[in-house]
């Protein structure tokens, strides 16, 4: 699904550049263009941030107990 329309830009490449490293929505920003042109996908694009980060510190914490 397209996150940014401006831009062309989906929810899979924004997982993508998270699950690189990317740690924040203003690095997701300057990594991607994502909400750079008219701002419309900010809080999708914020809302994939804190869900991906949700996602990988469950498994970052279930990997460590193991």
């Amino acid at each position: 699904m397209y996150i940014c329309v401006c831009h062309g830009i989906s929810d899979r490449h924004l997982r993508e550049a998270l699950c690189r490293g990317v740690n924040s929505f203003e690095e997701l920003q300057a990594c991607t263009g994502v909400s750079t042109c008219c701002g419309a996908c900010e809080h999708s694009a914020r809302e994939l941030v804190n869900e991906v980060r949700t996602t990988v510190g469950n498994s970052a914490t279930l990997a460590s107990v193991d």
